[in-house]
This record gives structure tokens, sequence and C-alpha cells, in this order.
């Protein structure tokens, strides 16, 4: 004969796929004289503590009214716990780890949070070190991020909110935010686009929250400047905050994205608040410099070539000498399009040989390539140097954006001259005028709208640093 158990058993097992998982488990027990159901997942689970929770269950008295409240509130003194109604809503707490009970007469599912799953370590990120300060960074587990950001955000003004994305699979997305200080109508427009999002899975993170957070249109979808800031590392994350932004967090994913930014922000390192200002500020302006030679020396290297009579005496052993079989600005494309070939072939390649592999292929390729007569020293000096300098800021994306700048305003040289540079930059600076933030502002705040003030804190660290801005 059938209980209501069995029914609420059955609605269960069929909404969570209990017949072709077997890595879902059912237990059947027997709590206050009543039969009851168990259901959990291996390696999700925290043996040892549901053991004990199932143990002293079992142990209740035999009593004609066992309601789930009571079980919670009296019988499981520890683990976090809840009582859901509806079948769905208890089979995606299962899929996501938590233990589900239910009692043969008590209306409605048991659900305790007891779950325990192996982690990977919080090394500092490989593209984000420091020199100074905390070498740690976050992993692929949501609870575990946001439990190291709250370590630098001990305050009841610190906010998060849990929201489940995906029509059929679900995937935990946080909202973090300070009360008081971030924009609340940007947050609400944020809160808003994750919960309405159409899209059936939330498997590649980053992207796929981005271009919702964002959503662009028509010729927006070629600007390759980035609009949202990705890191790795919970004090940036707690720093970002403190400046009044807002970070999203999801599970799966050791990256936070930070919004809303401008195109300086890519630009600042957690090495700048872990040195005194002097230090800070000479490093910032060498960072600054360094990447606009990275974008602006090739492109005026092949101008001064192609007019050799402004060079004075002394400075014309920077031209190119003897003959070469490919034109200047095909060689530097050329060497631009191998970088990012070895780049990807490095990713694919066996820790164990990537660095034999790699300086192999940088002396080989070089010494033959100048041998050969395809290239001349300079074009591989100067594209080494911007290869190098490209990973001056610690976002991709902005990287490889500025490189699309150089490489339009190579080819603008080439065709155009001296008139093709001017273009080139004015199209880029109209581009990037126009370029708004996900909140709406100024892409290039603050040179536009000027302000002074923000532009000497771009260049120079004062001896306050961020807290002092609460």
């Amino acid at each position: 004969m059938k209980t209501d158990a069995d029914e609420k058993a059955k609605k269960l097992e069929e909404a969570i796929g209990f017949s072709h998982g077997f890595d879902i488990k059912k237990r059947v027990l027997r709590i206050g004289g009543r039969r009851a159901l168990c259901y959990f997942i291996i390696g999700y689970t925290d043996q040892l503590l549901t053991e004990g929770i199932l143990s002293a269950l079992q142990k209740m008295p035999v009593s004609d009214a066992v309601s789930l409240e009571t079980l919670l509130r009296e019988h499981i003194p520890f683990g976090g716990g809840e009582i859901l109604l509806s079948t769905e809503a208890a089979a995606e707490e299962l899929l996501r780890g938590s233990t589900v009970l239910t009692v043969e007469g008590a209306e409605g599912f048991l659900i305790l949070d007891l779950r325990s799953f192996s982690l990977r370590g919080t090394e500092e990120p490989e593209k984000d070190r420091t020199l100074r300060g905390p070498h740690v960074g976050m992993n692929e587990s949501l609870i575990s991020n946001l439990i190291q950001i709250r370590r630098y955000l001990r305050t009841p003004l610190f906010r998060t909110e849990r929201i489940l994305m995906g029509k059929k699979v679900k995937t935990e997305v946080a909202i973090l935010s300070l009360k008081g200080k971030c924009d609340e109508r940007l947050l609400e427009t944020l809160r808003k686009r994750l919960r309405t999002a159409p899209l059936p899975a939330l498997s590649m993170t980053q992207e796929n929250l981005a271009s919702i957070l964002f959503p662009q249109r028509g010729w927006a979808l070629m600007n390759p400047f980035p609009r949202v800031r990705y890191t790795e590392r919970p004090d940036v994350v707690a720093a970002t905050l403190l400046e009044g932004k807002i970070a999203i967090l999801c599970d799966n994913s050791p990256s936070a994205i930070l919004l809303p930014e401008c195109i300086f922000d890519f630009f600042e390192e957690a090495d700048d608040y872990y040195f005194p200002p002097g230090v800070a500020s000479y490093l910032r302006l060498v960072r600054a410099a360094v990447f606009a030679c990275s974008i602006f020396l090739i492109p005026i290297w092949l101008l001064i070539v192609q007019n050799e009579g402004i060079l004075p005496d002394p400075f014309r052993f920077i031209l190119a000498e003897g003959d070469y079989a490919v034109p200047l600005f095909l060689q530097f494309i050329i060497i631009e399009l191998c970088l990012d070939g070895l780049k990807m072939a490095s990713l694919n390649t066996p820790s164990t040989l990537s660095n034999s592999f790699s300086v192999i292929g940088g002396l080989l390729l070089g010494e033959f390539a100048v041998k050969s007569g395809w290239f001349v020293p300079q074009t591989i000096l100067y594209s080494a140097f911007t290869g190098i300098a490209n990973y001056v800021p610690t976002n991709y994306e902005l990287g490889y954006s500025f490189k699309f700048v150089r490489m339009s305003l190579i080819l603008a040289v080439e065709f155009f001259g001296i008139w093709g540079m001017l273009f080139g930059c004015l199209t880029w600076l109209a581009v990037l005028i126009s370029t708004r933030s996900v909140a709406g502002k100024s892409y290039l705040y603050p040179f536009f709208p000027w302000d002074l003030k923000g532009i000497a804190k771009l260049f120079f660290r004062f001896p306050k640093g961020k807290e002092w801005e609460i």
C-alpha cells in the first residue's frame, strides 16, 4: 500500500533523475515510529555529520505527531536547515548537494545543508601576483570565495544576494555590494538582468555573465574594449567594494566580476597599495609609459623609416639596414600573429616542456628569420618589446584590444603615412569617447569629463589608501 511518503518520493525521484544517477543514494529510515526517506549525493555530503544526524533521528521515541518543524528545532541542533513545500525546489537543493529528508505524515521536505567536497587550494593567482601582501586567491567554490572576501569586510554594511540562474541547469550567482556606497539603481538593474536572463544553463560562466550584464547589439559588438574587470584576489574584490562598486561571484568560477569600470581602472594593481607612496607612484608612471610605448612605438618607427630625412644623424642607427624580402609592416603583422600562435601552443604544452620549448622557439625562430632575409633585427626587437609590454595590465581583454589598435595603426601608417596615423588615432579616440561603462558613464573618466583630482590619483599613489575613502 502506497503512502503519502511514497508519492512524495516518486515525484522527487522523477525530478532529480534518480533512476539513471548511480551517485544519488536513498536510505530508508524510521523516525519517531514513522517511515522516512533520506536522499543525498555521494561526494557532496559530509558522511560523519550526516550519519550523526540520522543516527540521532532514529533514536527518537515513537510519537503520534512528528513534524519537520519539530525535527529541525529540537533534534537537529547544528547544520543549516530549512523546510520546502515544493518538489521542484527540493530537487534543485538536492542537485546542489544538500541532503533531503521526507517523513510519512509530514508535509514538505526537510533540507539539510551538510555539503562537504574537495576543493582546490587558495594559491595566489598566476596572472595577478604581488611582491608584498596576502598571497591567496579564490577557487571554484562560491562559499569559499565569499568567506575569504568577508574576512576583509567584517561590517553589517556588506550585502550578499544569491540568484539561481539557468532555466534547465541551475547555477548559483552572488551579487556583493556595500550598503550606502554602491549605485542602487545600477544594483537593481543588474539584479533584474540576472533574474530574467533567458539562458538554459550557465556553463562558461564569465563571458555568459558579462554578455548578460552588458548586452550589446550591432556595431557595439565590434568594440574590443572590456567593460567589466576580472580578478581572482579577495583583497582586490574588497577594495573595489569599498570604492562603491559591485562584485559578482559565480559558482564553479575562481574569478569575480567587478563593475562598473572605466579604462584606467584596468591598470590598477594590488602592489600599488602594498608599497610606500613614492615607490607605488614610480611604478604607476613606469606602467603607463611602457604601455603607451607598446601602442605607438612600432607605428612611429614606421613613420620615421618612411621619412628618413627628419631623423638626425646620431639616431640613424634605429633605421632598418640591408635588404629584406618582406615589407616592414608585413613583418610586424606576421610576428603579431606568430606570437598569438605561440601563446596558444604554450597553453597546450605540458608544463615540463613549456620552458624548453619557449626558449628553443624564441632563439631558433628569431635567428633564422633574420639570417634568411625575411625579417630585420629591429622588427624582432620592437615586436618582442611590445609583446612583453602587452602584459602590463592584468586584464587579457584590454591587452588584446590595444593589440588591435596597434595593428590598425601599423596598416594606416603603411598605406596613408602621417595622415593615416592621425586619422587612426582620432578614430580610436572617438571610439573610446563614445564607449560607456556598465553604469552608462564615460569610459575615459577622469579625462572625459575632466577631473584634475582623479587624474592625479591615476599617476600618483597618495599616503591615504582606499580605506580612507569610506
